[in-house]
């Protein structure tokens, strides 16, 4: 009887872990979680975890899911037309343009978002029956999955595709809120960038006021040299920075804002560069200085030397 509870009580434990390891609350599709980001990357996404790349690995897993199906229930015609769907959902993919949650503040699906971009289902209806009926859904249902919308057209359409409404639901991603998205500049960069920006904006002043005047210093053009330098390598490599992925060609580059900044930094560092320089090559006079310290010799009342500092400061 002891041996009995003992089993027991390990068979419900396993079961209500596992029942928790496999919860859909949360995930990235509501019918099979994020089983496609654990195949993919072998482990469980979190809050962490960005959301395009997300997005893009569950489309994968989706779509070569639905092409090992076994279909030969299908007529010749509708086999047709699923292959169609399905390299148009690789399309889609490729391109990496996925809407966003600006609504809800937990995950949910999303038609069209308020930028006009389409979801991957919505995508599929546009591509085969136009824009205007797949506006017309997003009108109705644009923060509904698929067995919420409760529509005569799109229940047509989904009998005319040669997929099912459950494989239509499995390809439907979520979205997680826009207030949870990573900003497209890292803060690291933007400090480094502001404190290059005052430091080169000052010596860039500096140099052309010396070059009306027609007169310099030595250490400003050197100092707009180099911090220019600095702020255009900053700017190249920021350019280029790893911020945000190619999901077509699976490069990551830098997101729009962070590009903006990094080719203010190499504008910027540009012209630090031929202020310096042009104070360097123009004004080969060095500015008279007014003050002056020196070491002198003096004989004394004995005969001998001695050491005397001078100082002169010219009004």
């Amino acid at each position: 009887m002891k041996t009995f509870v003992t089993t027991a009580f390990a068979i419900l434990l396993f079961l209500c872990v596992w029942t928790e390891r496999r919860s859909t609350d949360g995930t990235i599709n509501p019918i099979i979680g994020d089983i496609s980001f654990e195949k993919k990357y072998g482990t469980v996404p979190d809050e962490h975890t960005d959301d395009q790349v997300r997005i893009a690995a569950h489309l994968e897993y989706v779509e070569m899911e639905l092409r090992k199906r076994d279909v030969s229930n299908l007529s010749p015609e509708m086999r047709s037309k699923r292959a169609h769907l399905l390299d148009l959902l690789h399309n889609y993919r490729s391109a990496g343009l996925f809407p966003k949650n600006y609504k809800y503040p937990d995950r949910k699906p999303c038609f069209i978002d308020q930028d006009g971009t389409i979801c991957a289902v919505g995508y599929l209806i546009e591509q085969t029956a136009g824009r205007v009926a797949a506006e017309d859904i997003n009108s109705r249902f644009q923060y509904a999955t698929i067995f919420e919308m409760k529509d005569e057209n799109v229940d047509n359409w989904i009998a005319k595709s040669g997929l099912s409404k459950e494989e239509c639901a499995m390809i439907q991603p979520t979205y997680t809120p826009v207030s949870a998205y990573k900003p497209e500049i890292k803060p690291a960069y933007a400090i480094t960038s502001s404190v290059l920006m005052g430091l080169n904006g000052a010596s860039s002043v500096i140099n052309a006021v010396e070059v009306g005047r027609g007169s310099r210093t030595n250490a400003t053009p050197v100092l707009g040299i180099v911090g220019g330098a600095g702020q255009f390598v900053a700017g190249a490599i920021g350019l280029n920075r790893k911020n945000q992925v190619d999901y077509a060609s699976g490069t990551w580059y830098a997101g729009k804002t962070q590009r903006n900044v990094s080719m203010i930094n190499m504008g910027l560092g540009s012209l630090s560069i031929g202020m310096g320089i042009w104070n360097l090559a123009v004004n080969n006079r060095p500015i008279s200085r007014r003050s002056a310290w020196d070491v002198r010799s003096f004989p004394d009342a004995n005969g001998k030397s001695g050491l005397a500092l001078s100082f002169t400061h010219k009004f």
